[in-house]
């Protein structure tokens, strides 16, 4: 029984693993295509149509995740959710509105590597105080260094 489990560990890693690397691939392909359409219409637009597309295919999700939507317990989430857990797109509209203005003359890499740090940063702050219901994960030296080699490993790539 321990074997299956970690068995089944492994091939649940994996994908997890696999999902966020096709997530950041995602991430940066979005960049690149939204900065090449604001160089052709407009910045404002372009992270407009992303949402719009976006948010298409993510109602679909929802639809066929929650039966229509008749799985979830609307009333009981509005209460109990906190305030800020409604306002989560607003942080990630301001990110592809940004990318989108700034890859274009930036360029991909600099661009997603100042946000991967500032993601990383941030991350390392929410994790350190366990802020929004995260579990506290302390800034440890080992994860400082990691943020200190990432940070450098970005002024390479920007200043290369």
């Amino acid at each position: 029984p321990r074997l299956n489990a970690q068995i089944a560990m492994d091939k649940k890693l994996f994908m997890d693993l696999l999902l966020l690397m096709i997530g950041g691939t995602c991430t940066a392909l979005q960049g690149a295509v939204n900065g090449s359409m604001s160089i052709h219409i407009n910045g404002g637009f372009s992270a407009w149509l992303s949402f719009a597309l976006g948010s298409f295919l993510l109602f679909i999700f929802f639809i066929i995740d929650t039966r229509g939507g008749k799985s979830v317990d609307w009333r009981n989430a509005m209460k109990t959710a906190p305030w800020w857990s409604w306002l989560g797109g607003l942080p990630g509209a301001a990110f592809v509105l940004f990318i989108t203005l700034f890859i274009p003359y930036r360029g991909a890499a600099v661009v997603s590597g100042i946000t991967i740090c500032a993601q990383m940063l941030t991350s390392l702050f929410v994790d350190s105080f366990a802020f929004f219901g995260c579990n506290r994960r302390p800034a440890t030296i080992p994860r400082l260094g990691g943020m200190a080699l990432l940070i450098a490993g970005v002024l390479m790539v920007a200043l290369g």
